[in-house]
């Protein structure tokens, strides 16, 4: 313990311009630091207080708020497209027309037979047949671009135009 004593009393203005060189190294560093923490709080501050002075916790609680308002819409959409497409399925969209001349003495085209159906294949046919004296009209009902009444070459025409 001597010699410990001994060596400070020998080097005391050495060891206090170390102690003192280390005080200002550490003062300087805490000057740093200070510094860079108050920006860092600065930063914080204004990101917190966000845009026109409103929080960031409310900014972002109101952006949730919006994007499940959206996904609700979105859910929406989709289940009445869905309602859409089924009810477009079953709407007339396809038609096939044929004109020809019924009977053999007659000049013109003036008989047609008309089929409008479904993406299903339902849906009826019209023929109009037409005389001299007279005009007739059939109508036939068709499921899956079948009939259970028999079908004459034109209106099996019209069903095969209806889909090409």
């Amino acid at each position: 313990m001597d010699l410990v004593f001994e060596f400070i009393q020998i080097y005391y203005l050495e060891i206090i311009c170390i102690a003192a060189l280390f005080s200002l190294f550490s003062l300087v560093l805490v000057i740093l630091n200070f510094s860079r923490t108050s920006k860092i709080i600065r930063k914080y501050k204004r990101l917190m207080r966000g845009a026109d002075n409103k929080n960031l916790e409310s900014m972002l609680n109101n952006q949730l708020d919006s994007i499940e308002s959206v996904l609700k819409k979105i859910d929406d959409l989709e289940h009445a497209q869905s309602g859409l497409i089924s009810r477009l399925n079953l709407s007339t969209q396809h038609v096939g027309v044929i004109r020809y001349n019924a009977f053999d003495y007659m000049g013109s085209d003036q008989s047609f037979s008309i089929a409008m159906l479904n993406e299903y294949g339902d849906g009826f046919v019209i023929t109009s047949l037409y005389g001299r004296n007279t005009s007739t009209v059939f109508a036939k009902p068709i499921k899956n671009r079948q009939s259970d009444y028999p079908l004459s070459n034109e209106e099996q025409e019209a069903i095969r135009r209806a889909f090409n």
